[in-house]
């Protein structure tokens, strides 16, 4: 994510994308705090989304937050993102083991191509 055009200010990333009969993968992203609230970081998720359905020809896309992260989860119901699971002890973050809550939105319902 560029803010001016000069600076990366975030990023976001697609990992563990399975194609085959599955075509999915797991969006994660970050914004630095001093660039919240300016529909970056939806910008971003919904340009993601569109590259995963229409360049690679993904279904489905997952992303998980910490249960307390409301931004982020905002964020990802914006952009047509639903919850629909709570994994216990999901990621070592910060020195613990943590829950998450998951995230997924459907891309299409095509064939896989």
């Amino acid at each position: 994510m560029l803010a001016d055009g000069t600076r990366v200010v975030g990023e976001a990333t697609l990992s563990n994308i399975a194609l085959g009969a599955f075509r999915s993968a797991i969006l994660g992203y970050w914004i630095d705090a001093a660039y919240l609230n300016r529909g970056l970081a939806t910008r971003t998720v919904e340009e993601v989304c569109r590259a995963a359905r229409d360049e690679l020809g993904l279904h489905r896309v997952e992303a998980g937050t910490l249960p307390a992260n409301a931004a982020s989860q905002r964020v990802l119901r914006k952009c047509g993102f639903e919850l629909f699971g709570t994994a216990p002890l999901y990621l070592h973050i910060d020195g613990e083991w943590r829950d998450h809550h998951l995230f997924q939105r459907i891309l299409h319902n095509g064939p896989p191509n």
